[in-house]
């Protein structure tokens, strides 16, 4: 989203959107949940911000192609959640991976593909309802809303167990897979970040995304929190569960977003254990950074009594660490997570900055470790963006009394003139 509209930058991005669009796409296949969480809600963000028009033309056309998915907005509960760009006219949407559906055709000659009985992740199809409602809010149309609606509706439906939901769920029988793991990681992440989203955006008046939230915390306390004693400190591990029987103690970064979920929970009024929570698990979090002789997190970790075991050594510069210590030091207020924040912001300098950017790193154990020359945009759409704002003092700069962020760091409003878009 826009940070500044007075740069250079802006003014000669507006000019490259005016020749955008998706059915001009170079790239056969993309991601709904990428093109949504990143293009869309970029565009309708920065419109909310600037006024300017054509941000918001072409918000809706990513929207109206998002739609498809939905059935053009009218029969899938569950959207499909890729799109392939045949041609200048057609785009298809399928689900990603026929290896995850027992029954697949495909004729490609004739341009089309039928599954059933496929097994979907949750985030993919639980993580869209900001950026649509936020378009129906900015143009007036129904379609994107009630096509979230039926999704959020259908997923609230679904027996959970003990208010957490499994990696997958199948499609076609409108229930969560349950040999899936039970986590807050990857494939499930952002599922949890947006039910209390979903609830702040409606200006707290979606309840039942409240309620499901909070049930949900209290099985991640219950069932997910694991103390571990390694190399003499005692750390509160975010695990995650095998078939809903076996807790590891196996930490993925992507889980390091929840601090901030919760911090911003209780800034929204939840109990106060909601934040203590959020700082056992971001102390965890940090130290996953400081345990390292590059200073940087590894992508997965497994605490052990004898140590930390690096189950996945690269460094991709992902933004959940700094997401949280803002979160946690605009709600408390303290300074610790501003030294954390500039502790890891000096380390991303010393080992992943290159002289046209930056690059994750394939190795963080290793402080001679080679750099796999690649840049994904949320290290600026996020994490670079998340660096800032734990260092601006100014509170009203992306104030989270009227905003929320969606999973990719872009501000959407909360709609105080609620018009029933839940």
């Amino acid at each position: 989203a826009v940070v500044s509209t007075q740069s250079t930058g802006y003014r000669l991005s507006l000019e490259w959107l005016e020749n955008f669009s998706m059915a001009n796409s170079k790239r056969s296949e993309a991601s709904l949940f990428e093109v949504c969480i990143r293009i869309l809600g970029s565009l309708v963000s920065s419109y909310f911000i600037t006024k300017d028009k054509i941000l918001l033309e072409k918000a809706k056309e990513v929207g109206d192609v998002a739609m498809r998915c939905y059935g053009n907005g009218k029969s899938r509960n569950i959207p499909y959640i890729s799109l392939q760009f045949w041609d200048m006219n057609t785009i298809r949407c399928f689900d990603h991976d026929e290896r995850d559906c027992l029954h697949y055709t495909c004729d490609p000659v004739a341009k089309n593909c039928s599954y059933s009985f496929c097994q979907v992740e949750v985030a993919p199809v639980g993580t869209l309802g900001l950026e649509l409602r936020a378009l129906s809010y900015a143009t007036g149309d129904d379609q994107y809303w009630k096509a979230v609606n039926r999704t959020g509706n259908q997923l609230l439906k679904y027996a959970t167990w003990h208010g957490l939901v499994s990696r997958r769920l199948y499609r076609d029988e409108s229930k969560f897979v349950s040999s899936s793991d039970v986590s807050t990681g990857p494939g499930v992440d952002s599922y949890y970040e947006y039910l209390l989203k979903q609830w702040a955006q409606s200006n707290f008046k979606a309840t039942r995304y409240k309620v499901a939230y909070m049930e949900a915390v209290n099985g991640i306390r219950d069932e997910l929190m694991v103390k571990v004693r390694t190399r003499g400190k005692e750390v509160n591990v975010l695990g995650h569960r095998l078939y809903n029987v076996t807790v590891t103690t196996e930490l993925h970064h992507l889980s390091c977003f929840l601090p901030a979920t919760l911090a911003l929970g209780h800034y929204y009024g939840m109990p106060y254990d909601h934040l203590s929570l959020a700082e056992d698990i971001m102390r965890t979090c940090y130290f996953l950074y400081e345990s390292q002789p590059t200073g940087l997190s590894p992508e997965q970790a497994i605490f052990r009594f004898d140590g930390l075991s690096v189950s996945q050594t690269e460094n991709n510069l992902r933004p959940e660490t700094i997401e949280s210590l803002f979160v946690l030091y605009r709600v408390t207020g303290n300074p610790i997570y501003r030294e954390w924040g500039w502790n890891i912001f000096q380390a991303f300098e010393r080992v992943s900055r290159t002289c046209f950017g930056y690059s994750a790193v394939q190795d963080v154990t290793d402080v001679h470790t080679a750099l796999t020359d690649k840049m994904e945009s949320f290290y600026l759409a996020e994490t670079l963006k998340y660096f800032y704002l734990l260092f601006e003092d100014d509170k009203s700069v992306y104030s989270l009394d009227n905003i929320v962020l969606n999973t990719e760091a872009h501000p959407l409003p909360i709609m105080r003139d609620y018009k029933g878009f839940y």
